[in-house]
């Protein structure tokens, strides 16, 4: 259990911002799987930390919607449903949308430029089936578009909807075939992003958040007992 996690080196973040990070990077992954109870003794041995930061990572992570601390029984994984991540992307294509067609006519040439290589890398390590890389320059992609807009309190709701949607869409990479759907897709916004149409980038990221949506759906919908679980 928990094999992947490292012990945590010197670094300027607070030893429990940094337990929080871990542990969310270990969710979104599905290393720790929704449902399951957090076992914070062993957290503390993996990551070489006392109780005390564990503890304070669990509550942070709470606050963000990763965990659920249940008095007397402990911290568990917050479990996934399908109502739930519709929920999370009907709320992604409300904010993304609007942030998407005002970013439009904002974007810089260099952001022009950073999107066209983050989407000449994206289909390079998705060729690859390198998910993990496809990952971080997806969120990168998305991001530089958003930041465009000048908001930062949208951004900071954007970005804890997205870690929040990473438990999820993280599913979505390894359904066969997917990656050449994906790829025209950001073909398309970036298309909208050179021309700065506001409207058609917003039609464009909205399109692409509808598959996403769709493609998560039909794979919890096939896994086995996923609709058992959601039922219980």
């Amino acid at each position: 259990m928990l094999s992947n996690l490292l012990p945590i080196e010197a670094n300027k973040k607070t030893i429990a911002a940094i337990v929080q990070d871990r542990v969310r990077e270990a969710i979104m992954s599905g290393e720790l799987v929704p449902g399951s109870r957090i076992d914070q003794v062993l957290l503390a041995k993996n990551l070489d930390v006392s109780l005390v930061p564990v503890r304070e990572a669990l509550k942070m992570l709470e606050g963000e919607g990763f965990i659920k601390i249940i008095p007397r029984r402990g911290a568990f994984v917050t479990s996934i449903s399908i109502r739930d991540m519709e929920d999370l992307y009907f709320t992604r294509q409300i904010l993304e949308g609007q942030i998407a067609f005002y970013a439009a006519p904002k974007l810089t040439d260099a952001d022009l430029t950073s999107l066209t290589d983050l989407t000449i890398q994206m289909e390079s390590v998705l060729q690859a089936e390198d998910f993990a890389t496809f990952t971080l320059l997806n969120r990168q992609f998305h991001f530089t578009i958003c930041r465009a807009a000048g908001s930062h309190h949208a951004m900071n709701s954007i970005i804890s909807l997205w870690d929040l949607s990473e438990r999820y869409r993280y599913r979505y990479m390894f359904i066969h075939d997917q990656g050449q759907a994906i790829k025209r897709e950001h073909r398309i916004i970036l298309e909208a992003c050179v021309a700065r149409d506001g409207q058609r980038l917003q039609q464009a990221i909205i399109f692409h958040m509808n598959q996403t949506r769709d493609g998560i759906k039909l794979y919890l919908q096939r896994s086995q007992g996923f609709e058992a679980e959601e039922q219980s």
